[in-house]
């Protein structure tokens, strides 16, 4: 008579294998959803600079303020209100206030959203030390607001003088 060994009753599955895999999977989902950082976005805000590109295109001596706005997260658009501040006689004094603008994020780079046509006209040759400084907010991909607010840091020398607003 042959010896029959009985199947043991550890090694036989309660719960179907497919299930298992459903839950973990389930629960990497519902980990990673809730320990993913908060979407966070900066302004960077350039020096401001006599512009060539306008010289050139337009024959006007400009000074011009390039923003960017850039986000851990795909963005819908950004809106700034910003303005350019010259030193003069050792005072930050606003000579170009900038009305709010928008600019949208683009398919290739949709974290980012530029802002290149800020510009006041100036009077070359008259040398004078600018800083730009931007505020407001950018609308992510899914609804939430986001504010942000940057300068572009030391005063920088230009060659060129804008008069007071």
């Amino acid at each position: 008579m042959p010896i029959t060994i009985p199947k043991s009753i550890l090694l036989a599955p309660k719960i179907p294998s497919i299930a298992v895999v459903g839950l973990l999977a389930a629960q990497l989902i519902v980990l990673n959803f809730l320990n993913s950082p908060e979407p966070t976005c900066s302004l960077i805000v350039e020096r401001p600079h006599h512009s060539t590109s306008i010289k050139e295109r337009q024959n006007l001596d400009s000074i011009k303020l390039n923003i960017t706005s850039k986000c851990t997260a795909p963005q819908e658009y950004t809106r700034v209100t910003a303005r350019i501040q010259k030193l003069q006689n050792d005072r930050e004094v606003t000579v170009s206030n900038f009305l709010s603008r928008t600019a949208n994020s683009t398919a290739r780079v949709p974290s980012e959203a530029t802002f290149r046509n800020l510009f006041t006209e100036c009077k070359f040759g008259d040398e004078a030390a600018y800083r730009g400084s931007a505020e407001g907010y950018v609308m992510l991909k899914g609804g939430k607001k986001v504010k942000v607010t940057g300068n572009s840091g030391k005063y920088e020398v230009a060659n060129c003088s804008i008069g007071a607003q």
